[in-house]
């Protein structure tokens, strides 16, 4: 297991290093979501990096029925976008799909959600930490407005942006 665990950590810092040697680091960048299947997307612009993860059906309607559509931490109910290191440990966040064999023995497998690759921490796929027995803080959403259901612009000056229509993320949100 201990062998294990010290791969995945090596592969998610070698993700989060390949996203950030490919980035321009620019303010804000928009983003087309439409071939993103269940799965994961990383961005690196200034403040980041940053996942945007497709939630699945039975995710969005799980996490819906536990703390109502607008209490997502999204701009869309099926995607999240997220810092994609830990609030705490600053190390990479690994995205844990539900059902995923090798965390069987872990929580977060029943669900889907994140580990901390450096602690004891899991969070939950709004980005809200789950694990009791590890204080500390939730994720930190991306700033991020929706131009379209699958378009969405990520950035600190997306969420300034007035001339939109589409919502922001309830980062404030419990």
């Amino acid at each position: 297991m201990k062998n294990n665990m010290h791969k995945t950590k090596l592969i998610s810092i070698f993700i989060l290093l390949v996203i950030s040697s490919t980035s321009l680091l620019a303010e804000t960048v928009k983003v087309d979501l439409s071939k993103l299947g269940h799965g994961m997307l990383g961005v690196d612009i200034k403040g980041g990096p940053y996942y945007i993860i497709r939630r699945s059906v039975e995710e969005t309607k799980l996490l819906i029925k536990k703390y109502g559509k607008n209490n997502l931490r999204s701009g869309n109910p099926n995607f999240m976008l997220i810092e994609a290191t830990s609030p705490d440990s600053k190390c990479a966040l690994l995205h844990v799909i539900k059902g995923n064999k090798e965390y069987s023995n872990h929580p977060v497998s029943l669900t889907g959600g994140f580990l901390d690759l450096c602690s004891c921490a899991w969070f939950d796929l709004t980005g809200r930490r789950i694990s009791s027995n590890c204080p500390g803080s939730d994720i930190n959403p991306a700033p991020h407005v929706f131009i379209t259901d699958k378009v969405v612009l990520v950035g600190d000056t997306a969420r300034h942006n007035k001339s939109l229509k589409s919502g922001t993320p309830q980062s404030g949100a419990p």
